[in-house]
């Protein structure tokens, strides 16, 4: 992925070498935003190269090597982080915060929202109950006394 692929007006990344093969757009927030550019001005200033996250030597980085830096990043801290983990953490909290399967599906890159619904389906009672707190229309309604 390249610099240029950013588009920092409308928040979202074109992805051109996918797992499908099929080109897509992630998106990012306000948040990610800052950082993405606080980023671009440190990485500038050790390398020259328009590869987003190159390796230290400027190449492209493998999944193989994020992979492995992921895991002994996580080693470091005490954690047991996998990229898939984190994957699985951004869609079942987009859902918990009001998102949508039809969105998250799209966001993922999922060939159908069937696919999107087997994966994440899975909510613990209380997941539902604090989602239910939350979206309840009776939740909303304003009662005299």
């Amino acid at each position: 992925m390249i610099v240029d692929a950013i588009d920092f007006k409308s928040k979202m990344i074109l992805m051109t070498k996918t797992k499908g093969k099929k080109e897509r757009y992630v998106y990012f927030s306000n948040v990610m935003q800052r950082e993405l550019k606080q980023y671009l001005k440190f990485k500038d200033r050790y390398t020259e190269t328009d590869l987003l996250f190159p390796t230290t030597k400027g190449t492209l980085l493998s999944i193989q090597s994020f992979e492995k830096q992921l895991k002994d990043a996580s080693k470091m801290a005490g954690v047991d982080v996998h990229p898939h983990m984190l994957r699985n953490n951004f869609a079942r909290h987009y859902l918990l915060n009001g998102g949508d399967f039809y969105t998250l599906s799209r966001i993922l890159g999922h060939s159908s929202v069937k696919v999107t619904e087997a994966a994440y389906m899975d909510l613990t009672r209380e997941e539902i109950a604090k989602k239910y707190q939350n979206h309840s229309p009776l939740s909303k309604w304003k009662f005299q006394s």
